[in-house]
Order: structure tokens, then C-alpha cells, then sequence
């Protein structure tokens, strides 16, 4: 009885140590799988990662019927050693053939709908030949491939995008004809089909510019409502003439709306260019007045700062605490007109103690590895333009980070790509605004979440608008 227990000890023992020495490995090569498979590299590496999945599985087969562990933990240390050249391989594809990823990933995010389904075909294949020669370290046999990959993609791209970005606005054109819009609203209909005739020109010229394309898409789009708006209202005007007066008063009401609010009392035997002068007289007097008073009131300020110039220290440091406390209360009051612009499961409005205020944009989800902005956050960044015109007077920074899958390096030039992306996409719809707008990627080195956990590597995946604050202006004397 003894002896069965001393056995029976002694067998459990073993179990408990090959079970402790196998874990180890186990954990290493399911976190190099994770960290591969983040890599893209069942698209990049799909050997090595294939070879490394495999042999995982083969090993937990193995420690589920309690046999050779010695075997199991070589099968395991091989899947790890498969998974992080997988990753390697990975990133250097990335950087060795980026355009090459650039337009599968547009082509990817453009969606199948849009996509021709024998250059999708015939562009996957190619690209397979690239990534098979580039893993079987055939380097030049791969950018020789890549040519023909890339043609072909770009020949997909300018399919996808005609469809995407030109037809909408075709279909908008071709409403606007039926309405007669030609003869009623000139201006806007020939805006809308040289608008038409300009992306066509983009695409074929470069069909991976897609944010300018988009761009041109909703302005030609735009043209066309506007000019069938116009047309409507002249063809009401043509079968109703009596309507013409009913829109006459519905405009001088809007009219009379605005003088009274400016103080005015205009005259309804004036042309409605007399009316607007007069507005725009009332309101330039009223931006006047302001602006005099303001002067005087910093006239005020700064004679009572040369009375207290000499409590330098606390007094100045006051005066940095007062106008910080006044910004966040001016931002605070325009965040509330943000609330109405944005999904809070889209984007986080933060205010920061110096006043800045931050939109993350939590829904921006490029794919792993790309700097190409996906076509469904074009909305949200049309709504972020919109936040940085509430405040005109804030510089603009672009911040792009990443998780901590990958190398340092890596991660930070793929979070300045990503930023440079959004960056010169907001610029592309905001005229004359280069100045206000930089750039900056920060890679790994700011997660605001935990990256050992994938809702948390998704959190620190993000790309922050930093609206900020003005800085206190240079006084041009020093205390005395």
C-alpha cells in the first residue's frame, strides 16, 4: 500500500514538473503567434506563421495524451522561433514594399462592391508571388514581381475608385439634367461636371490619391444638390408664378429677422443687394465697436500691469492661473457644440490643464500596418473639421501611436505615417490653414490602456487631434 503511494506521489510529481517546464514555452509561442498575427504576417509571412501554428497545435495534441515532453517543449521553442521570424519578416515587407501595401490596402478598404472581381483576383495572386519570393529571401525576384503586382493594382484602384467617388456624382448629374438644371442653374451644373472631369483626370493619373478624390466627390455632389435646388425652384416658379411672391416674403422675413437683431429697420422697396450692405455696414459697426472697447479694456489692463509690475513673482503667476482658468472656460463652452458633432463611442473630447482640448478619435482604425485612412472615417474627419473652425484661433497637432506589437522602431515611423495621412488629409479640405497644422508620431510610448490585453492594444491604437491653447503673449518691456 506504501509503495503504490509512493508511486502514485512520485508520478504526480512528474506530471507537475513537466506540466511547469512546458508552460513557459507554451506562453512564449502563443504571445509570438499574437504578436505575428498582429503583424499581418499570415499576409506578409504566411509560411513561417503557418509552420509556427502548426507546430503549437502538434505540441498541445502532444501534452493532452501526457506524452514525450521533451518533444513538446522542442515543438514549442520551434513555433516560437517560427513566429518571430514570421514578425521580422512582416515588417520588413512593410518597409521594403510599402506603396506595394499602400494600394492592397486601399484596393482592401474600398470594399468588394466596388472592387472588379478579376483584377481582385488576378492583383491577390500577384501580390502572393511578391510575398513568396520576399519570405524565401529572394529579394530581387520580389521587387520584380512587385512591378507587375503594383500595375495591376492600380489598374483595380482606378476601377474602384470611378466607381466610389465618380458615380455618385454622375448620379447626381444626371438627376440635375432631368430637372433642367442646365437652363436654371448654369453655374453649379457646369461646377458639378467639371468637377466630374477633374476626378476622372485624379484617378487615372493617381489612383491612390483617394482623399483628394474624396474631396472632389463631395464638392461635385455638392454642385449637383445645389443646382437641382436652384432648378426646382425655377421650374415651381415657371408652373406657379404666384409662388414667386410667397418666396420673395419668406426671404424678407429671414432678412428682417437678422436687422432686427442688429438694430435695423429695413426698407422692403429695396433690392435685396441694398438690404445685405446694410447688414454687412451694421454688423462691420458692431465688430467695430468691439473691437474699441476691447482696446480700451486692454488699454486698462495694461496700465494697471505697469502699476503692478513690481509684484513680479506671485501676481504674474496669478495672472498665468486666471487666463489659463478663462481658456478652459471659453473651451469648455465650445465642447458642448462638439458633444453634438460627435458619437462618444467615435471620439473622446478631453480638456487638458493647460486648455487644450483633445479629440480622440477612437474609431479611426487603420488597418494593422497601414497608413491608409479607411473610406468610413472620411465622415468623421469631415466632422472634425468642422470642430477645429470652432476654434479659429488654436494651432492644430496630429498625434498618431501605436500598441507595443512590434519593434520601437517600427511602431514609431508607422505612427508618423499614420499621422502625416490624417494630417494632409484635413489639409486638403482646409484652405490656407498650413500653418496651424503639424504633425507628430510618438509610437508606443504613450498608451493610455494595457497593452498586454487586446481591448487595450486596441485602445493605444489611436490617433489624437490636439486642439491648443494660445500661449500668454510676450510682454514687449520687462518689470522693473
Amino acid at each position: 500500500m506504501l509503495l503504490r503511494s509512493f508511486f502514485a506521489a512520485c508520478l504526480t510529481l512528474s506530471l507537475l514538473t513537466a506540466g511547469s517546464l512546458q508552460a513557459a514555452p507554451m506562453d512564449d509561442a502563443k504571445a509570438a503567434i499574437t504578436e505575428a498575427e498582429a503583424l499581418r504576417a499570415s499576409e506578409f509571412a504566411p509560411a513561417h506563421l503557418k509552420s509556427a501554428t502548426a507546430k503549437l497545435a502538434e505540441a498541445e495534441k502532444l501534452m493532452t495524451s501526457h506524452r514525450d515532453t521533451a518533444k513538446v517543449v522542442n515543438l514549442l521553442n520551434e513555433a516560437t522561433i517560427d513566429a518571430k521570424h514570421a514578425s521580422s519578416l512582416a515588417e520588413k515587407f512593410t518597409r521594403n514594399f510599402p506603396k506595394l501595401v499602400d494600394s492592397r490596402d486601399r484596393l482592401k478598404l474600398a470594399g468588394d462592391k466596388y472592387v472588379r472581381d478579376d483584377l481582385g483576383e488576378r492583383s491577390e495572386r500577384e501580390f502572393a508571388s511578391v510575398v513568396e519570393a520576399a519570405e524565401n529571401g529572394s529579394l530581387k525576384k520580389a521587387k520584380r514581381e512587385e512591378k507587375i503586382a503594383v500595375s495591376t493594382f492600380n489598374a483595380a484602384q482606378t476601377v474602384a475608385a470611378r466607381e466610389q467617388f465618380v458615380r455618385p456624382i454622375s448620379k447626381a448629374i444626371a438627376k440635375a439634367r432631368k430637372q433642367k438644371a442646365r437652363n436654371y442653374s448654369p453655374k453649379a451644373y457646369n461646377s458639378a461636371t467639371q468637377t466630374q472631369s477633374d476626378i476622372e483626370k485624379l484617378i487615372k493619373s493617381n489612383p491612390d490619391a483617394q482623399s483628394e478624390a474624396y474631396t472632389l466627390s463631395q464638392a461635385g455632389q455638392a454642385a449637383a444638390a445645389h443646382s437641382m435646388r436652384v432648378a426646382s425652384l425655377g421650374s415651381k416658379f415657371d408652373h406657379k408664378p404666384a409662388t414667386v411672391e410667397s418666396w420673395v416674403d419668406a426671404s424678407d422675413a429671414r432678412m428682417a429677422t437678422l436687422a432686427s437683431v442688429l438694430g435695423l429697420q429695413l426698407d422692403r422697396s429695396q433690392s435685396p443687394e441694398a438690404q445685405l450692405a446694410l447688414l454687412k455696414q451694421a454688423v462691420e459697426d458692431m465688430q467695430s465697436e468691439h473691437r474699441a472697447q476691447i482696446e480700451d479694456a486692454d488699454k486698462q489692463v495694461r496700465e494697471l500691469g505697469e502699476k503692478l509690475a513690481r509684484y513680479e513673482g506671485e501676481l504674474s503667476d496669478m495672472a498665468e492661473v486666471r487666463r489659463k482658468l478663462q481658456l478652459k472656460r471659453e473651451a469648455e463652452a465650445k465642447i458642448k457644440r462638439l458633444t453634438k458633432l460627435f458619437d462618444p463611442e467615435m471620439v473622446e473630447i478631453l480638456l487638458t490643464p493647460d486648455a487644450d482640448v483633445i479629440l480622440r478619435l477612437k474609431r479611426l482604425n487603420f488597418l494593422s500596418g497601414s497608413a491608409v485612412i479607411p473610406p468610413e472615417a472620411y465622415v468623421l474627419l469631415d466632422n472634425t473639421i468642422k470642430s477645429i473652425d470652432i476654434f479659429p484661433g488654436r494651432s492644430v497637432r496630429v498625434e498618431g501611436h501605436t500598441d507595443f506589437m512590434g519593434t520601437n522602431e517600427y511602431n514609431q515611423e508607422l505612427s508618423e505615417r499614420r499621422a502625416n495621412a490624417v494630417r494632409d488629409h484635413l489639409l486638403m479640405q482646409m484652405e490656407n490653414s498650413a500653418d496651424r497644422f503639424s504633425s507628430i508620431g510618438h509610437g508606443e510610448e504613450k498608451p493610455i490602456a494595457n497593452n498586454e490585453t487586446a481591448a487595450g492594444r486596441t485602445k493605444n491604437r489611436r490617433i489624437d487631434i490636439v486642439l491648443i491653447a494660445p500661449t500668454a503673449p510676450m510682454s514687449s518691456e520687462q518689470p522693473q
